[in-house]
C-alpha cells in the first residue's frame, strides 16, 4: 500500500513471458524487444503476465519487490544511472520520492495514447509539469478482520488491545503500506502523520499486551496468516482483503463512524518507466496494459478498482467505492510526499522501541 498498496516477497526474477498475439492482432516477423519490469508478487504478478501473453511485441523479464514498494528505492539510486529496470511498479509515495530524485521519463500521451482515458487527478508530475507515472489501478488500505476466526465483533480500534485478542493481530511494520497502519492509530489518538507520538504509545502498548501474533514485512504475509487462521486481524490494501474475501468470511472495517477509528486511505498505483532504459518499448507494453479491456480485466483478477474510465468495475469492490461525501466522512488522504521522506526513520524507531517488547 500500500496493497496498500504497498508489496511482496522474492527479488528472484521469473521467467519471461513470449507467448502471444502483437498489439494489432497480429504476430510480426521482427523479433521482440526485451524489457526488464518489476512487479509485484501474488496475483500482481499472476494476472499481469496473463496481460502480456496477449501480445508479442515486448518481451518481459519480471522480478518481483523484494517488500513495500519503498524497499527497492536505495538499490536504484545505488546503481544510477544504470539501474536495469525499464518498467517499476509503485504508488503515490514511490512517484514522489522518484520526482525528487528526477529518475522518471517523462509520459505522453503520443507515446501512451490510453492515457486520454485516465483522470487527470491521478496523474503526477515533476516540478516541470511532465506526468511521470501510468496509473491502471485506484484501491483503498484499511482495517479488516476474518469473521469466523475472530472471537468478538470488532467495532474499534482500541479493541485491538482486548485480551481476547491474544497473538492474534496481525501488524504490518512500518516499511509497509507506508506506514499508514500508524497513521491510522495517531489519527485515533489525536495526532497525524506529522505527529506519530500517539500512534507510537499505542503500538508499544499493542506489543507489550502479546496481541501481536506476527509482523508483516509484506503483503503476503497478510495473506498467508490471515488464510490460515493463524491470525485474525489487519491492516491491508482493499485488493488483498477481497481476494480473501472470496474464500473466507472477511470484515472490511471501512465506511464506519470516525469515532471508531478506522479510517480508510485511498491510493493509486501503477508504473513508473526509468530513465536510461527501454523506453520505448516500456510505454509500449504500459499502454497495451491499460486499454479498457486489459484495465478491467487486470483490476478484476487483483481486485482493484480500474484507472481507465472505459473500463468496468465489478460488485466485489464496492467497499472500496466512495461517492463525495462518503470521502468526507471516512477517508483521509495523507501527506504522500511527507510520508515518503520518513520511511527510514520509522522503521529505525520501531526496530528500537518496538520489536524489544514483541
Amino acid at each position: 500500500m500500500g496493497s496498500r498498496r504497498d508489496f511482496l516477497t522474492s527479488a528472484a526474477s521469473a521467467a519471461a513471458v513470449t507467448a502471444g498475439v502483437s498489439f494489432g492482432g497480429v504476430v510480426g516477423a521482427r523479433a521482440a524487444q526485451s524489457i526488464l519490469a518489476v512487479e509485484w508478487g501474488g496475483n500482481y504478478v499472476d494476472e499481469i503476465k496473463k496481460i502480456a501473453a496477449k501480445q508479442s511485441d515486448v518481451d518481459i523479464n519480471w522480478q518481483l519487490h523484494a517488500g513495500g514498494a519503498m524497499v527497492i528505492l536505495p538499490k536504484i539510486k545505488a546503481g544510477w544511472p544504470h539501474p536495469g529496470i525499464d518498467l517499476l511498479t509503485g504508488w503515490d509515495p514511490s512517484w514522489q520520492a522518484i520526482v525528487r530524485e528526477n529518475w522518471a521519463e517523462p509520459v505522453t500521451v503520443e507515446q501512451v495514447p490510453n492515457l486520454a482515458d485516465i483522470p487527470q487527478k491521478l496523474l503526477v508530475k515533476d516540478s516541470a509539469g511532465n506526468v511521470i507515472n501510468i496509473p491502471r489501478t485506484i484501491a483503498a488500505i484499511y482495517w479488516f478482520y476474518r469473521e469466523d476466526n475472530t472471537p468478538f465483533e470488532i467495532t474499534k480500534l482500541d479493541d485491538l488491545l482486548d485480551p481476547r485478542l491474544q497473538g492474534k493481530v496481525l501488524f504490518p511494520a512500518p516499511s509497509l503500506n507506508s506506514n499508514l497502519q500508524m497513521v491510522a492509530l495517531a489519527l485515533h489518538k489525536g495526532g497525524d502523520e506529522r505527529n506519530m507520538e500517539p500512534a507510537w504509545d499505542f503500538v508499544k502498548e499493542l506489543a507489550k499486551s502479546g496481541n501481536i501474533g506476527r509482523v508483516a514485512n509484506a503483503d503476503t504475509d497478510v495473506t498467508n496468516s490471515i488464510s490460515s487462521g493463524e491470525t485474525c486481524v489487519s491492516f491491508a490494501g482493499g485488493s488483498f482483503t477481497t481476494q480473501l474475501a472470496r474464500s473466507i468470511k472477511i470484515k472490511n472495517l471501512t465506511k464506519l463512524d470516525q469515532k471508531t477509528g478506522f479510517r480508510t486511505f485511498l491510493y493509486q498505483e501503477g508504473w513508473c518507466v526509468l530513465k536510461g532504459g527501454n523506453t520505448d518499448a516500456a510505454m509500449k507494453f504500459a499502454n497495451f496494459a491499460i486499454n479498457p479491456e486489459n484495465n478491467a480485466e487486470f483490476n478484476r483478477g487483483i481486485a482493484g478498482v480500474p484507472v481507465n474510465v472505459k473500463a468496468k468495475a465489478d460488485d466485489e469492490i464496492k467497499h472500496m467505492v466512495f461517492n463525495s461525501e462518503e470521502m468526507d466522512q471516512y477517508v483521509y488522504i495523507p501527506d504522500w510526499s511527507y510520508l515518503s521522506e520518513q520511511g527510514d526513520a520509522w522503521m529505525k524507531r520501531w526496530e528500537q522501541e518496538v520489536v524489544p517488547l514483541l
